[in-house]
């Protein structure tokens, strides 16, 4: 009788640790947590991994405006200052849509030109109307890359500006912020896991 009465003494303690969310390992008198800090912990780690993973993306592409943009601008002041002057021959234009997609709001061209005695066929920089196939334009085409050619009135005209790292310099501010967001939410996770024990001894 005692140990019947113990045995149902035993499993009503178990009953209630079960519906407490642990459970007892009887043969070594120790209580487990069912629902312990290590799923939460997995959970945790997973979501810091992909926010790490998401700021670094989002670092990568802000080198990539930046250097887009320092590019850019290199390249109107070579062609204002060494540009290779050529006549193009227009090869045709193609119509670019306005936001409606019902009206025309300009034109890409393409044309034909020779620098050192390399043909190249390319798209017409800065031109936005309509020529003719066949038609002659004055151009400039970059020292550097002479694949890339644009209007020489265009590039008499074009100045570098600071105003194209507007976006790299939006985009550090919240890379900025994030990061700050980040750093708090990953010491708070920190500091939630080291406070919680993962197991209770008797």
């Amino acid at each position: 009788m005692p140990e019947a009465r113990h045995d149902q003494a035993v499993a009503d303690d178990d009953r209630v640790l079960a519906r407490e969310g642990v459970s007892r390992d009887a043969s070594e008198g120790r209580v487990a947590l069912l629902r312990g800090p290590e799923a939460l912990s997995a959970r945790r780690k997973y979501w810091l991994g992909a926010g790490a993973l998401g700021l670094i993306i989002f670092a990568a592409a802000i080198v990539v405006a930046f250097v887009s943009a320092t590019n850019d601008n290199a390249r109107i002041e070579r062609m204002r200052a060494n540009g290779i002057p050529v006549t193009v021959t227009v090869a045709g234009c193609v119509g670019s849509l306005g936001g409606s997609g019902s009206n025309i709001v300009g034109y890409t061209c393409q044309g034909d030109y020779r620098v050192g005695g390399t043909a190249y066929h390319e798209i017409i920089g800065s031109m936005t109307t309509l020529a003719a196939p066949g038609t002659l334009v004055r151009a400039v085409a970059d020292p550097t890359q002479h694949s890339s050619v644009v209007l020489a009135s265009a590039a008499r005209t074009a100045t570098a500006s600071p105003k194209v790292y507007a976006l790299s310099g939006v985009l550090s501010v919240m890379l900025a912020l994030l990061t700050l967001g980040y750093g708090r939410l990953a010491r708070r996770s920190t500091s939630s896991r080291r406070s919680t024990p993962p197991s209770t001894r008797n």
